[in-house]
């Protein structure tokens, strides 16, 4: 699905969930989609998916300051694989909708924020493919949630221009070793993380870095030499299926 369908989706809506990623909600939240549910006059809820990847005082204050933020209708912790806040999302869209309106709901968000998850969530049924590969979903489908609830899983991801710079490189990576440098930085500015576990090293941005994961997992190249382009791979591979975690605002 193209982007303008997605937004002729949204159009056609009765509301729409914004799925971000509770590492760095703030992050993956996008000011223009924002703006154009706004111009549209459709009612939005930001989605805290993966909420537990995070220390729960960070995620408390994630969702303060996003209400306090945004033009959202309500921000609502949920973690998909722990199927937590299933009911306080319900609860949440009943109350602005009432019990008898149906209601016809759009979901999106960037690549790999947990979608399908969370449909497959509300829908307490695995009826939706997931992956952690960015743009997994592939074909238009609709969800039966409830007798009064309708949810379209938006295959098109939110496309990269309305990212920032930063996480359009992450999430859309062209040289994946720029791109493990974008979050390395992120990762060593954030206010914790198992980076250290999982690599026994700080999180530097430099080749240094990747150098020492290519050694530690014995990615190398001909004559010895550390793959560093592999190392940036598994390290992105590590950060999309949540083995890797940090969080920030």
């Amino acid at each position: 699905m193209n982007w303008k369908t997605v937004i002729g989706e949204i159009r056609n809506s009765d509301g729409v969930l914004e799925v971000v990623d509770a590492r760095c909600p703030n992050e993956f939240r996008s000011r223009k989609l924002e703006e154009i549910f706004e111009d549209l006059n459709k009612p939005f809820w930001i989605v805290i998916n993966k909420v537990d990847l995070v220390p729960k005082e960070f995620a408390d204050r994630c969702k303060r300051i996003l209400k306090e933020q945004s033009g959202a209708v309500d921000v609502v912790h949920v973690s998909s694989k722990k199927f937590y806040g299933f009911w306080i999302l319900r609860r949440s869209l009943k109350k602005y909708f009432g019990r008898d309106r149906k209601a016809k709901l759009v979901v999106v968000g960037f690549p790999n924020v947990g979608k399908s998850s969370l449909i497959n969530m509300l829908a307490q049924s695995t009826v939706v493919s997931a992956a952690p590969i960015p743009g997994h979903t592939k074909g238009k489908q609709w969800i039966r949630i409830s007798g009064k609830l309708l949810l379209s899983d938006t295959p098109g991801v939110i496309p990269k221009e309305f990212a920032s710079r930063d996480w359009a490189k992450i999430l859309f990576p062209d040289d994946v070793e720029e791109s493990a440098f974008i979050l390395l930085e992120k990762i060593k500015n954030a206010e914790g993380t198992n980076f250290r576990e999982l690599y026994g090293i700080e999180p530097e941005p430099d080749e240094e870095t990747l150098k020492k994961i290519a050694l530690k997992f014995g990615f190398l190249r001909k004559g010895g030499e550390a793959d560093t382009h592999r190392a940036a791979t598994r390290l992105l591979n590590d950060w999309n299926n949540c083995k890797l975690t940090a969080w920030w605002l």
